[in-house]
């Protein structure tokens, strides 16, 4: 379908591409891969628990980031999101043969590669409008004066990003700081490595935005799809990390 409607990598996985319904179909496979990330989570609940829980894996961050400075929540302001969302909830569970059908195509091998590469290029959308949405919300802020030393906002792009990647995680909130605890939650890593990265390249080494957010996204990808490299050498930096700062790598014991 891709080749067909000539749609180039690049604009693939920068999001960017509008033929036919290329885009449509990128946010069908990150909200099936939602659906069935959380299938086993919510299996028995009630169906409103059911969908609005599938709803907070999926929007979680969407909602957290914009609240923060003051912004419509993103499924509200594109809510072909939260439609898309909804009709991949009730395909994951509720149609006779074709669920059951679904479920073994997304297990299977090509099934789960197209849906994880789609999952990591709707995240990266995510991560980046997160950041750019603060970026441009302080900017435009004539309330208060801006920061007396960082002409660049910093802080709220880094939280507004990371939470945009992971903020599913911390929902709903009982779940309080779990995903933090011992910092091994690919979410968590891969949301504040894409944020820093991000960020860093666009605002300190002037790589175009869209450069930057391929290469976050193809971070992503190659996380998604090889576990066992990615968890390798997530080991490696976190503990060149916990040397070079002396932190604590995990809880004390009580």
């Amino acid at each position: 379908y891709l080749v067909y409607h000539g749609a180039k990598p690049y604009s693939f996985l920068t999001f960017t591409d509008k033929a036919g319904v290329i885009w449509e179909l990128t946010v069908l496979g990150f909200m099936l891969k939602v659906g069935q990330d959380v299938r086993e989570q919510v299996a028995g609940m009630y169906w409103a628990k059911a969908l609005i829980s599938t709803a907070l894996a999926a929007f979680g961050g969407g909602f957290l980031a914009p609240i923060i400075v003051g912004h419509c929540p993103i499924p509200l302001r594109e809510e072909t999101f939260a439609w898309i969302m909804v009709f991949s909830w009730y395909v994951t569970h509720h149609i006779p043969v074709v669920s059951a059908t679904w479920y073994r195509i997304a297990q299977s091998g090509p099934g789960w590669v197209v849906i994880s590469i789609c999952f990591a290029i709707f995240k990266t959308q995510q991560i980046v409008g997160g950041i750019e949405l603060a970026a441009n919300a302080i900017d435009a802020e004539a309330l208060e004066p801006h920061s007396r030393h960082f002409w660049t906002p910093a802080a709220g792009p880094f939280l507004c990003g990371f939470l945009s990647g992971c903020g599913g995680a911390f929902m709903p909130f009982d779940k309080a700081l779990k995903p933090l605890e011992s910092g091994k939650n690919w979410s968590v890593q891969s949301s504040f490595l894409a944020t820093v990265l991000y960020f860093g390249a666009t605002r300190w080494f002037n790589v175009a935005t869209l450069n930057a957010k391929l290469g976050i996204c193809l971070m992503r990808i190659f996380g998604d799809l090889f576990p066992k490299t990615r968890t390798t050498i997530m080991v490696h930096l976190t503990g060149i990390f916990y040397m070079m700062t002396n932190v604590r790598p995990a809880a004390a014991d009580s």
